[in-house]
């Protein structure tokens, strides 16, 4: 992997986690093992990863004026992510998600956005010079679409690259997706967005396929314990590696923020391997940002997978 400048515009959540021995089904109540109470949202994870994997990592979002606006702002900071840019809207509290992990490590989520509402695009437009230094900007679903499609053409108007973690599931707008140099859904979310239901590798190819119709220029499928799928100017399959999952929360982050560590540096195909190793690595501990591998931990899962 190799040093680079990443800005993470994105949600910072606090995540709410019960562990259970499934995921709770509707109308069921369940008696759960342990709570606890851990920082996440998909961008700030992603800012998190980025900076454990060694890049100099810039976060832009918004979170309440409260304990848990605090928290996430103290944790971002310690793992050494910039949060000059993160502001605190003084009415609407702290995103927060609500999250079962289930003893095989699967999870079901419930995310309520509140002040990640309030990064609007005049906030973007803020940080406009910042984007000139950066190698990559990355952004999600968590916030409002009107600030992503202007992060998207800020990015395209400075020749930063653009990756687009179309999480969590929804439609998106074609202008959205047609914006964005790399647009990485999971399974689920490539559902939501192109009507194919993902449930095999020649299922994820013609999802891939359709989100090139609709104008992405290089997509990256996410598929969880079967590796990930590139389709651009090839298209091909790297598989995933085998380890023995904790907790499957923001392993897709993970794997989002070592994508864009490396997509100029290495070939797609390697890219995306290095990017499968970093999200194995973080099913293997529990929590969001606490289960980011650092550069050191990935680098030698790395070695010793070719041993």
């Amino acid at each position: 992997m190799t040093a680079s400048r990443i800005l993470v515009i994105g949600s910072a959540n606090i995540d709410l986690v019960a562990h259970a021995p499934h995921c709770v089904r509707p109308g069921e109540s369940l008696i759960g093992r342990a709570f606890e109470t851990v920082c996440g949202g998909k961008g700030a994870n992603q800012a998190v990863a980025a900076a454990r994997l060694g890049a100099s990592t810039y976060f832009a979002g918004c979170v309440g004026n409260d304990a848990f606006g605090e928290m996430q702002r103290r944790s971002l900071a310690e793992a050494g992510v910039d949060v000059s840019h993160l502001k605190s809207h003084p009415n609407k509290p702290t995103g927060t998600a609500l999250i079962c992990v289930a003893d095989d490590g699967q999870n079901s989520i419930v995310v309520v956005p509140s002040a990640n509402l309030e990064l609007r695009p005049a906030d973007i437009d803020a940080v406009g010079a910042l984007f000139a230094e950066m190698d990559a900007v990355l952004l999600q679903l968590e916030i409002p679409l009107d600030t992503v499609q202007a992060a998207l053409d800020m990015a395209r108007r400075y020749g930063v690259v653009s990756i687009l973690d179309a999480g969590p599931a929804q439609a998106v707008p074609e202008a959205i997706v047609r914006a964005a140099d790399v647009v990485s859904p999971n399974e689920t979310e490539a559902e939501a967005m192109t009507g194919i239901t993902v449930d095999s590798i020649e299922h994820a190819r013609e999802a891939a396929e359709a989100l090139s119709d609709l104008g992405a220029r290089e997509v990256v499928i996410k598929l969880g314990a079967q590796g990930a799928l590139y389709h651009g100017h090839e298209t091909f399959h790297v598989p995933a590696f085998r380890v023995s999952p904790v907790d499957t929360t923001a392993a897709g982050d993970a794997f989002t923020a070592a994508l864009a560590l490396n997509w100029r540096s290495l070939p797609r195909r390697e890219a995306l391997r290095v990017a499968n190793a970093v999200g194995a690595l973080a099913t293997t501990a529990a929590g969001a940002q606490p289960s980011m591998p650092t550069r050191d931990a990935v680098e030698r899962f790395l070695m010793d997978a070719q041993q």
